[in-house]
C-alpha cells in the first residue's frame, strides 16, 4: 500500500455529543444516539474508557482485549496505538463513541468510534478516523476484538499450497492468479534458500475494502489509491488488487522472517524487484523509472534514498523511491551476487553506510544508477 499519515478537514458538529470524564487528559464523548440506560451498553462504555486509557501502555496483552486476538495477530489493535496524537497535542484527536450497534448475537455488539480534533485557533473540527471494534459480553465482562474477525466470518476460503485464501463475496476467484502466485513462491523460496511460509491471504476488490477489513469506516487513505494492500504480523496479507496474486507483499513476509533487522529501503526494494508495485511488475516499473530519469536530468537520486515511503510518484503509478531501491538490489545481484545482496539485508547500519559495501556513495549513486538502468535488466529469477 502506498503509505502516508494524513488528517483532513471536515465539517463535524461536536455540539451533539455529551462529554464524559471531563477531568481526565483523555476524554471520551458519547453521541446522544447511544442508549446509555441499557445495562450492557453501560458496561461497554465503562470498559471502553478503561481500554482507551491503557492501550498505549504496553505492546503485550491488554486485559480488555481478547487473548485469542494476540495469538492470532500479535498486535490486534495497532491501528489505535497513539491514535490521539497530532501536531497540536498528545490528545488532540479525542475519541467519540458514535454508535453501539446490535448484531445477530445478543452478547456481541459493534462499537463505532470517531477520532476528532478541535483547533481552538481556527475553530475548525478535524476528523482523523472512524474505527470499528467488536464488543463481546462473556463471563460477566466485556472483551473487545478485531473487526476483521467479524466482517470476514462468512467469507469463503480455500488452500493452495502454502496459502490459505479468504475471498471477498464481492469478487470471483482468479484461478490463473492462484497458480501464478504458487509458482512465484516456489521461485522465491529457491532464491532465498528457505521453505514456504503458511500465509493467510484476504483477497479484496479495492483498497477501500481493505481498510474496511482493518476496521475503518473512514480513513483518508481509503480513497487515495486504486490498488495496494498490507502485510501484517502472523503472516497475513490483505490485498486490495482484486487479485489472488500479490508477490510484493508476500516477499515482505519472507524478508521479516529471514532478515528481521532489514532496513525498509532494502525491504521495499526487494519486494518491488521480485513483485513490482501495485498492479504492475518490476520490468514495467523499471521502464517508467528510466523514462522519469530521462525527463528529469537534474533529479538527484541521493536525495531520495533512505525513506522509501516518500510519496513521489511518476505518472501516478510508479513509486520512484521503491523502484530506486529495487534498482539497487538489481545492481547488487548483477555485480556481486546473491550472498552480497543478503548482506545488505542483514546490515544494521544506515542505508549509505551499508551501500558502501557495494560501491555506492552519496557522491556516485546518481551516476551509477543512471548507468545501471540503461543496461539490460538482470531479473531475480534468472
Amino acid at each position: 500500500m502506498k503509505k502516508i499519515s494524513l488528517t483532513i478537514l471536515v465539517f463535524v458538529s461536536l455540539t451533539c455529543y455529551s462529554q464524559s470524564n471531563p477531568g481526565d487528559t483523555l476524554r471520551l464523548t458519547i453521541s446522544p444516539g447511544v442508549n446509555q440506560k441499557d445495562s450492557l451498553n453501560q458496561q461497554i462504555i465503562t470498559t471502553l474508557k478503561l481500554f482507551l486509557k491503557s492501550k498505549d501502555s504496553s505492546n503485550t496483552e491488554n486485559k480488555y482485549w481478547a487473548k485469542s486476538d494476540f495469538e492470532k495477530y500479535i498486535y490486534p489493535y495497532f491501528e489505535l496505538q497513539d491514535i490521539e496524537s497530532g501536531r497540536l497535542g498528545r490528545f488532540f484527536y479525542e475519541p467519540s463513541l458514535m454508535e453501539i450497534i446490535p448484531t445477530n448475537r445478543k452478547n456481541k455488539k459493534i462499537i463505532k468510534l470517531a477520532f476528532i480534533g478541535h483547533n481552538d485557533k481556527t475553530n475548525d473540527n478535524l476528523l482523523r478516523y472512524i474505527y470499528n471494534i467488536v464488543a463481546t459480553h462473556e463471563k460477566n465482562n466485556i472483551v473487545f476484538s478485531k473487526y476483521l474477525n467479524y466482517i470476514t466470518q462468512s467469507w469463503k476460503g480455500f488452500t493452495e499450497a502454502s496459502i490459505t485464501y479468504k475471498i471477498s463475496p464481492c469478487k470471483k476467484i482468479n484461478k490463473g492468479d492462484v497458480i501464478r502466485q504458487k509458482e512465484d513462491i516456489t521461485k522465491l523460496c529457491k532464491f532465498l534458500n528457505t521453505k514456504p511460509i503458511p500465509i493467510t491471504y484476504y483477497s479484496c476488490t479495492t483498497p477501500k475494502e481493505v481498510f474496511e477489513l482493518k476496521g475503518f469506516d473512514y480513513n483518508p487513505m481509503m480513497y487515495i489509491d486504486t490498488s495496494g494492500g498490507f502485510n501484517q504480523a502472523k503472516d497475513i496479507v490483505i490485498s486490495g488488487n482484486n487479485s489472488e496474486y500479490y508477490t510484493h507483499e508476500i516477499a515482505h513476509l519472507y524478508m521479516f522472517k529471514l532478515f528481521p533487522s532489514i532496513n525498509p529501503f532494502f525491504n521495499e526494494g526487494f519486494a518491488t524487484y521480485v513483485g513490482g508495485s501495485g498492479k504492475y511488475g518490476y520490468l514495467w516499473q523499471r521502464n517508467k523509472l528510466e523514462k522519469f530519469l530521462e525527463e528529469n536530468p537534474t533529479f538527484q537520486i541521493e536525495e531520495h534514498v533512505g525513506d522509501p515511503f516518500e510519496r513521489l510518484y511518476f505518472e501516478h503509478e510508479t513509486p520512484v523511491p521503491y523502484v530506486i531501491a529495487a534498482l539497487v538490489c538489481e545492481r547488487t545481484l548483477r555485480i556481486y551476487g546473491k550472498e552480497k545482496l543478503f548482506d545488505l539485508f542483514r546490515s544494521k547500519k544506515n542505508v549509505f553506510d551499508t551501500l558502501k559495501a557495494v560501491g555506492l556513495t552519496k557522491e556516485n549513486i546518481n551516476d551509477e544508477l543512471r548507468k545501471e538502468i540503461k543496461l539490460p535488466p538482470t531479473l531475480v529469477w534468472q
